[in-house]
């Protein structure tokens, strides 16, 4: 798929020097991990009161918790319903992606249209490709939309052309996809995952060295018999390491795939240019269409920035991700799950996407106990439909977070 990147307006223009220098402080007082993608986050306050239907509100957002010294902005959002582009039905391909890893992969990878504008302190030379990164030239600024990296259909032949009015959804966050054979076997065998229609998965590599220099989405897909779309977060560069290839996210879905994207975020942490982990790219949301009944929802695989002590660029990818979500599927059903990187209950990121409709399905469903070391940061939030049975599953051992799912239906 080749285009042009779309530029998309940004919501938020500036922060407050106080503001800054306030969330600096309380990162290092919460041990936020500067050079982990995903560092464990100690709760200073958390507060009881998390979202629009509970009371302990006070002038429309929560008044207890951290989130309280934020500006009542960060808190604020309008579903106003800015467009609709009709889902497509065109068939992913069944054999444009090798089974290897001899192409396609860094430094095979255009770093202008696949990868995320990355925006650092300062530029590197890579010693794996030779560059300079970030690539000289690269004027875009986000959010922007670029194509996905790679997609491809292991369907059988005997797949249905109507689907029910339920839908079936597992968000993991898969940790590099390290333990890669056994996450297929758990998620081909376990009986609360094995039945999923969608799977949006967080950390997931393609032709590392952590999960064995393999295409995991391609093989997560095969094992599933399902379509799947990949897109780069980002490019894990081999200055001081040895990782290699990419980690992003992935959809794969038992039901057609359709309508690929990436959106790149803007407020992510400075990968490049200050973290011991040197890679290219941004924070992303991979999204597209699958049918359900007599519609097609849009799904959104998320993966929000950790590196934010309160929540204030957390909010603004998730506005990012409600933007994308109106322009292209405003009256239609929509789900965002994934790694939401939330560590207090009255965070500005929870809070808004239920003020823009959305339903935490697992909260529904009633369990709202931690995903990882102690704190709650996986969430499955849906629009558009009634939750009928959801959950976390526990105790697997196979990544550094638990797998949350929802059973689903069209209201």
């Amino acid at each position: 798929m080749n285009f042009a990147p779309m530029t998309i307006p940004p919501r938020f223009a500036h922060r407050s020097l106080v503001h800054a220098s306030f969330t600096a402080l309380a990162a290092c007082l919460t041990l936020v991990g500067c050079g982990s993608d995903d560092a464990p986050m100690t709760p200073m306050d958390a507060g009881v009161d998390a979202a629009p239907g509970d009371g302990g509100m006070e002038g429309g957002r929560p008044r207890r918790g951290p989130g309280r010294i934020l500006p009542d902005e960060v808190y604020a959002y309008d579903w106003t319903c800015t467009g609709e582009v009709a889902p497509s039905d065109t068939p992913l391909p069944t054999d444009a992606v090798p089974d290897d890893c001899t192409t396609g992969v860094w430094p095979d990878v255009d770093a202008l249209t696949e990868v995320c504008p990355t925006v650092p302190s300062m530029s590197r030379l890579d010693p794996t490709s030779g560059l300079e990164v970030p690539i000289p030239g690269d004027t875009r600024t986000g959010p922007v939309e670029i194509p996905v990296a790679e997609s491809g259909s292991f369907a059988p032949a005997t797949r249905p052309t109507s689907f029910p009015r339920t839908l079936k959804v597992v968000a993991w966050n898969v940790e590099y996809t390290r333990n890669l054979d056994g996450q297929i076997t758990t998620l081909t065998t376990h009986p609360d995952l094995r039945d999923a229609d969608v799977y949006l998965l967080g950390e997931v590599d393609r032709c590392s060295r952590r999960n064995g220099v393999r295409r995991a989405a391609r093989l997560l897909a095969q094992a599933l018999e399902a379509d799947y779309a990949y897109g780069i977060e980002f490019v894990e560069l081999s200055i001081d390491r040895n990782v290699g290839g990419d980690t992003g996210q992935a959809i794969v879905s038992r039901r057609p795939l359709s309508g690929l994207a990436q959106l790149c975020h803007t407020g992510s942490y400075d990968w490049l240019g200050v973290s011991d982990e040197p890679r290219l790219g941004q924070r992303t949301a991979l999204h597209g269409d699958i049918p359900v009944g007599d519609t097609s929802v849009r799904v959104f695989s998320i993966h929000f920035e950790n590196n934010d002590a309160l929540g204030e660029l957390r909010k603004e990818q998730l506005a990012q991700t409600l933007d994308e979500a109106q322009r292209l599927a405003c009256e239609r059903p929509s789900i965002i799950a994934g790694d939401f990187n939330t560590w207090y209950d009255t965070a500005p990121e929870l809070y808004v996407a239920e003020l823009a409709g959305y339903t935490d399905a697992v909260k529904v469903a009633g369990d709202t106990e931690p995903t990882r070391g102690g704190l709650r940061l996986d969430y499955l939030f849906s629009r558009g439909f009634r939750v009928l049975a959801g959950g976390v599953v526990r105790g697997l051992d196979q990544s550094d977070h638990d797998p949350v799912w929802a059973t689903l239906e069209l209201e």
